[in-house]
């Protein structure tokens, strides 16, 4: 359902709006139309990452070989196309520790990382996905990002909303003031970000803790918002 919002009105006479442009010195109105439609997600992004720790090098790195794969295979039995899958380089790391007896940094152990990127297309199915990718050995979460797949459609809707709304507002001021509307001086949208998406962060999944409850997850508020400016006829 959509809805619309008056967010800003007035009328200027020979004053200035303080917009990110130049105002005219002439008589002018300038006035804000706003849209605005809830969505429900119908995506997620989840950035996951696998890392391991051993004095040796190469079985650190066969552990997070060995859950990488795991967690591919379970991707595919969700149906995540490999588009959808984007598996970074491996970050190895030497850890050290320090040695009060001889005053020292010492190596302790190599520490073997590497991130994934996985889109799921079923938001539905979600928290089991998270509950597989934990058991198969995930053992931390950077983000999990919900979004609106046709969300461009739905912004180009709005955007006439809010032209049709500024005109609508600027009609009924004008003639609430017995002034008559010219021509229009400027237009300007909004630079903000077209879709606000849910957004949860987890540092670390605790090792045997699964995930099996329900997500509510809410919907995503999608806006348009114009700004004009109209002279006045002298």
């Amino acid at each position: 359902m959509l809805k619309k919002l008056l967010v800003v009105i007035s009328l200027l006479l020979s004053s200035s709006f303080n917009y990110a442009y130049a105002e005219p010195t002439s008589p002018h109105l300038s006035v804000t139309g706003y849209a605005q439609q809830l969505v429900q997600p119908d995506q997620v992004v989840l950035s996951v990452a696998i890392s391991h720790s051993d004095k040796n090098i190469n079985k650190a790195k066969g552990e997070v070989d060995n859950v990488i794969a795991r967690v591919i295979k379970i991707a595919n039995t969700f149906n995540v196309s490999k588009n959808n899958i984007d598996a970074s380089q491996l970050n190895i790391y030497r850890q050290h520790e320090y040695n009060r007896g001889t005053q020292q940094q010492e190596f302790t152990t190599f520490r073997v990382t590497r991130n994934v990127e996985i889109k799921l297309t079923d938001v539905d199915k979600y928290p089991q996905f998270l509950q597989e990718l934990v058991e198969a050995g995930v053992n931390e979460i950077g983000y999990t990002q919900f979004s609106y797949s046709k969300a461009n459609e739905v912004q180009d809707t709005l955007k006439k909303l809010a032209i049709k709304d500024a005109k609508s507002e600027a009609k009924e001021l004008a003639s609430a003031f017995d002034a008559k509307l010219d021509r229009v001086y400027s237009v300007n949208f909004a630079h903000a970000p077209s879709m606000p998406t849910p957004y949860a962060k987890q540092s670390m999944i605790e090792s045997g803790r699964a995930h099996k409850q329900a997500y509510n997850v809410s919907d995503i508020v999608i806006s348009s918002e114009v700004f004009v400016t109209y002279l006045i006829k002298q």
